[in-house]
């Protein structure tokens, strides 16, 4: 017999008669016990039989999903599309069905037109609100924005917002995928912009835009819409090291010469792959660098270095024109990479968007200038032209790209407010007592907006006022007391008062995180830390929308290409804001 006629959940009466006949006393075998001995063994039969029974009992008892479990059920299937970036064709498949079916066959799987024109707009819908409320609570945000062409040549423009709630937690929010239909000038680039901005009702309250170098986008913020601009901090690494990279460039075509080799021959990576096995090594692959991407050189040059012994072994024993590298060479591209990895480590760091990052490029490019001035005074490297040069060109380069990071206004208040590194992280004085002046006006506006000066000095006028006009009171003993308790002086005293407190303090770890300690300290504090909740959202890199659009790409692989920008739209907006506003 056939498998499917044993698994055949409504068995044909020759093979097995109805279990009705057996309830209502039949001496009717339930068995043809001449067809199942010949064709099966009666006691497959019987526990075929059994398994219907069961799987009848178990659908009939079977308790149908609540509307509440349904959309619960919906939801999660939701989120395979926009954060596995599934294709929405998948509900056709066979074998998708057949295993959300035995999971739960209660659950009706949705069609792909209900998927796409029913289910993710209502969620759209949903978190589109939950972002404008959001929005509504934010005192000041750091705006980042890039632009990207797809594959399918269409462009786009994000932008997205980086905001401190009042528990002093960094929050992102992506406030628009736009699809640009017009060329790409700052003009039109400023338009587009200030739109997504005005429809989200954040006019006014945006701290910092923060782009890449790009001509267009820059006049676009700084011309245009007459905002605070920060360029890309690792955009601007990357202009710096490509700068220098003119210097070892005979290297690295050397270098790529081979990964390219080891990359398009299957037979000479098997070679690589077994003598790293053989040494007793972990396997790995070499990296091929993406030209645009700095740090992509790096880590192929790093790897490279990493497995230098197999590397020659394998090579040797290759029957191909490789380049070749001397021992010098060999030398030359292990102190190089110890010579990048700091500026590889500085990109990292300040590519995080969980944090406020624009706090530590001063303490970044200060310290790039140490370690290139340090390494300039190793005689290994002064013994190597190809090192020496390329060090005298990224120290170059640092002052000429990011010489004057102490006195931009932006990154020396966050540098301030941040109590891991304050007024310690200026190497110019001048450039700390003009941040700590800018701060302490600022507070002493606060003072002066809240109207406690004039309280002060009304004190008093006031007590003078009373005592004219004979008035008595048993408050008049604990007002007094309250009255000596207050602070006394102007509000720029007070203001003076609490910075010189803040700096009394002990710095606090660099490992530990600022916002924490801000969120414990708000009242010791108070108009600090209003001023922290405002200034401390800035970011100093716009990778977070060059993520946006990695998640793009994503989205429009081979099976998605069809989509249309509005449902890659919803998909990147979901995708970045379900789980923020949750």
């Amino acid at each position: 017999v056939t498998e499917k006629t044993v698994d055949d959940p409504v068995p044909g009466p020759s093979r097995i008669s109805t279990l009705e006949s057996q309830n209502n006393g039949s001496t009717k075998s339930s068995v043809d016990t001449e067809t199942a001995t010949n064709e099966f063994p009666v006691s497959h039969v019987i526990k075929s039989s059994a398994q219907i029974f069961e799987r009848r009992i178990s659908s009939y008892l079977m308790k149908k999903l609540s509307v509440s479990e349904t959309q619960k059920i919906n939801n999660e299937l939701l989120k395979m599309f926009i954060f596995d970036y599934q294709p929405f064709n998948i509900v056709n498949d066979r074998g998708f069905r057949a295993f959300v079916s035995a999971l739960n066959p209660s659950y009706r799987l949705p069609s792909r037109d209900t998927i796409v024109n029913t289910l993710l707009p209502a969620i759209y819908e949903q978190v589109s609100h939950d972002v404008r409320q959001a929005c509504c609570t934010i005192k000041k945000a750091c705006l980042t924005t890039d632009c990207w062409t797809s594959a399918n040549n269409e462009s786009f423009m994000s932008v997205t917002a980086h905001y401190l709630d009042e528990e002093f937690k960094m929050n992102s929010l992506l406030l628009d995928v736009s699809i640009l239909f017009v060329p790409h000038t700052s003009a039109n680039l400023a338009s587009e912009t200030l739109k997504i901005v005005e429809n989200w009702n954040l006019q006014g309250k945006i701290l910092v835009t923060v782009t890449d170098n790009a001509s267009n986008i820059v006049g676009a913020i700084k011309n245009g819409l007459k905002w605070q601009h920060l360029g890309c901090f690792a955009h601007t690494i990357n202009l710096i090291l490509k700068d220098a990279q003119v210097e070892f460039s005979c290297l690295v075509e050397k270098v790529k010469s081979i990964v390219c080799h080891f990359k398009r021959s299957t037979a000479a990576n098997s070679r690589l792959m077994e003598c790293q096995v053989t040494s007793g090594k972990d396997a790995k692959k070499l990296i091929q660098d993406v030209p645009t991407r700095w740090n992509s050189t790096f880590y192929m040059l790093e790897r490279f270095v990493e497995l230098e012994s197999c590397i020659r072994t394998t090579v040797a024993l290759l029957d191909a024109d490789l380049p070749h590298l001397t021992a010098g060479e060999w030398k030359t591209l292990q102190l190089l990479c110890k010579a990048l990895k700091p500026f590889e480590d500085a990109t990292t760091m300040a590519s995080g968007e969980n944090y406020a990052t624009a706090s530590l490029i001063i303490i970044i490019v200060n310290g790039l200038n140490d370690v290139c001035s340090k390494m300039l005074n190793s005689t290994d490297i002064l013994q190597d032209n190809i090192l020496k040069n390329t060090i005298e060109k990224l120290q170059q380069s640092l002052l000429n790209r990011l010489g004057d990071v102490e006195n931009n206004n932006i990154l020396a208040k966050a540098t301030f407010l941040d109590p891991r590194f304050k007024d310690l992280a200026f190497k110019n004085k001048i450039a700390a007592e003009n941040v700590k002046r800018q701060l302490t006006n600022l507070v002493a506006n606060m003072l002066h907006s809240t109207g406690d000066e004039l309280l002060i000095n009304n004190q008093a006028t006031g007590s003078e006022s009373d005592t004219q006009e004979l008035k008595f009171s048993f408050w008049d003993s604990f007002d007094q007391r309250v009255s000596n308790h207050k602070p006394k002086g102007t509000a720029s005293s007070r203001a003076l008062l609490e910075i010189n407190r803040y700096l009394e303090e002990g710095i606090i770890s660099r490992k530990s995180d600022p916002l924490l300690w801000w969120r414990s300290q708000k009242y010791n504090y108070p108009h600090l830390s209003s001023l922290v909740q405002e200034m401390g959202c800035a970011l100093a890199t716009s990778v977070p929308c060059e993520r946006v659009f990695s998640k793009a790409g994503n989205i429009l692989t081979e099976r998605r290409s069809r989509l249309n920008s509005n449902k890659v739209k919803k998909l990147l907006f979901l995708n970045c804001n379900w789980k923020s506003t949750k």
